[in-house]
């Protein structure tokens, strides 16, 4: 893990609280179990373990919570970045994912959260033709939702994804391997119906 990335877990970790503390004191009002359905935008960062940096990348997210403990959500992104000597790998990743909250009673939740993604991954090397995979890979982690209004939440999550890594050719015939798996933190607003 590099220090940005752990700045970045840092920033989102105080930005949290910061936001939550309040709510963290008092159960009154909505909780976190009273949601049926939830949509939204997401920003999130991702930082495999070869890349030269990771990325902030834009994304949306569905939620919909079958029980008040359990949840199953559903997000599409796009994610470009660039490793040494040029390989630049973009991805588009849909990912479903199990939510499990802790203390849905309350305005304010953690949740452990597993799942698996389909990764639509383009290798672009310079001298070489694109290359177009598809991946399948499971991703684990844990966050914390925390209900604003009874019409919005926000959440923040870290999740580690374990994907296959990518080989690259480059002008000279020379295949190199690069690891995408990494991490990856996400921070959403969700529209509650």
């Amino acid at each position: 893990m590099d220090i940005n990335t752990s700045k970045m877990k840092g920033l989102a970790v105080a930005a949290a609280m910061l936001i939550v503390w309040p709510l963290m004191a008092s159960a009154d009002g909505p909780s976190i179990g009273d949601t049926d359905f939830s949509i939204g935008p997401r920003a999130s960062y991702f930082k495999p373990k070869d890349a030269v940096k990771g990325t902030w990348y834009a994304g949306a997210q569905a939620r919909f919570h079958a029980t008040p403990v359990l949840g199953l959500e559903g997000s599409i992104d796009y994610r470009k970045n660039q490793y040494a000597g040029d390989v630049t790998i973009k991805g588009y990743p849909v990912q479903a994912t199990l939510l499990v909250y802790l203390t849905p009673q309350f305005p304010v939740s953690p949740y452990l959260l597993g799942g698996a993604g389909w990764y639509f991954t383009q290798v672009d090397s310079p001298g070489v033709a694109k290359k177009t995979d598809n991946r399948f890979g499971p991703h684990a982690g844990a966050g914390l939702e925390a209900k604003l209004a009874p019409f919005l939440s926000l959440d923040g999550s870290y999740r580690y994804i374990w994907l296959a890594n990518v080989k690259s050719s480059n002008e000279n015939a020379i295949t190199q391997t690069y690891r995408d798996s990494g991490s990856m933190i996400t921070v959403a607003a969700n529209f509650l119906f």
